[in-house]
Formats: C-alpha cells, structure tokens, sequence
C-alpha cells in the first residue's frame, strides 16, 4: 500500500464507557482506524509493542496514568505523532503543560463532536503531508545517491568534464530540482531539534558531494538554496 494512502491511526483513551463509544462511532470514517483504550495506562502498555499511531486522543484526568503522561510516553514513541487532549477541568497549568508537552491541541469537555471532528480532521491533513515530505526525502536520497554513483562511474573512466553524459546529468539534476520544490514545508516542520539536525546532515552531504566533485558550483548553489527554503518557517 502506498504510503499516502495509509490509514490514519486513531488512538483512544477514555475512562468514561459510553463516551469513549460515542468517540470512536463518531471519529469512523472511510480512511481511517480507530483503536480504543479504556484508560491510560492500557494505551501506555500497548505503546510498549506498537507505536504506530498517528493521532492520540487522551483523557486528561484518567487513573495510574493521566493525560499528561500519555503524552509524554507517547511522543517519546513516536515524535511525529499527533496528541489531542481532553478534559473536565481546564486550567490555564494544565493546558500549559499540555502545549509545552508537544501536544496538537487541548479541548475542554463539555464539546460537540463536530468540534473534535474539525480538529481530527486537521491532524490529519498535517500527517498526511509528513508522510508525503517523508517519501519526497526517501526519493530525493536515491536521486542524489544514483548522481553520485554516476559522476564516480565517469570519474573513474576518467572521462573529461566536457564530455560527461550531461543529458542523464541534466535530467537527474532536473529530478533532485522537482523533489526539493515538491517538499512543501508545514507548522510541524523543523520545529524541534530533530528535524534541524536533519536540515543540517541534508546541507552537510551538499558540501560533502560538492568537495568531492560531484556537484558543480551551479549545481551545489541551486540544490542549497533550495534546501534553506523548505526549513523557512
């Protein structure tokens, strides 16, 4: 299955029986999984051998294990994963420690399930462009890996600059351009130290493939700028 048409993972831990049913009827959608929990501690337990989730929804006030700590077990699981919390008994500290927590978004109880529905949805626009930015990187990889390979193959055969394959360079070099606009950057992107670190190995490979001569000036100049706008806020 193609990555961009997995479905989006719905995690559910409420501790209130009929609520928690009334969520998962609501949230089921065509593209969509739903998994429910009957608290906190049960979807904790279950990260242990599966983090593959793409949305939790929490409880804040949950027994042996709130909101809050599902959250943070969970984003040590999974960074890329989107937290929602709810709750009874909004306070200015707890939502606070929520946001700074890393989580998408807090809801307080009462709310319309159209409400959350919105946010739902939402999250799941931003996982699915993630997972479109995360194949883009994939190609752009191999892109740059099969021009390396070939500008070594014809440094090796010793072949003078002027006469390299410059048609297959040229549409590889049109490849790598393609992917990097392709890349569109979202309000999740390189907002944590991960994803700059990640910005800066791509450029340090740039300056890498550039001393080794298999980028010409143009070529490193074009591929860097375009790798410096798709981390711009």
């Amino acid at each position: 299955m193609d990555q961009d048409r997995l479905p989006s993972r719905i995690w559910i831990a409420e501790d209130d029986d009929d609520f928690r049913e009334a969520l998962g009827k609501s949230l089921t959608q065509e593209g969509r999984a739903i998994h429910l929990f009957s608290n906190g501690k049960e979807l904790v337990d279950y990260l242990k051998k599966d983090s593959s989730f793409d949305i939790i929804i929490a409880d804040l006030l949950m027994p042996e294990v709130d909101g809050l700590q599902v959250l943070e077990k969970s984003k040590k699981c999974n960074p890329d994963g989107v937290v929602i919390i709810m709750t009874g008994y909004a306070s200015l500290d707890s939502a606070i420690q929520a946001i700074r927590g890393g989580a998408y978004d807090y809801i307080r109880k009462p709310f319309k399930l159209d409400e959350l529905e919105v946010i739902v949805k939402n999250a799941c626009e931003k996982i699915s462009l993630i997972r479109e930015n995360q194949l883009l990187l994939e190609k752009l990889k191999e892109a740059m890996e099969e021009m390396k390979d070939l500008r070594k193959n014809s440094l090796i055969r010793r072949v003078p600059a002027e006469t390299l394959p410059s048609a297959e360079l040229d549409r590889k070099i049109s490849e790598l351009d393609l992917l990097l606009k392709q890349m569109v950057p979202s309000d999740y992107d390189f907002k944590n130290k991960e994803h700059h670190e990640k910005a800066f190995r791509n450029l340090q490979k740039l300056i890498e493939y550039k001393r080794e001569g298999l980028l010409t000036e143009s070529e490193f100049f074009s591929m860097k700028k375009m790798l410096l706008q798709t981390v711009q806020d």
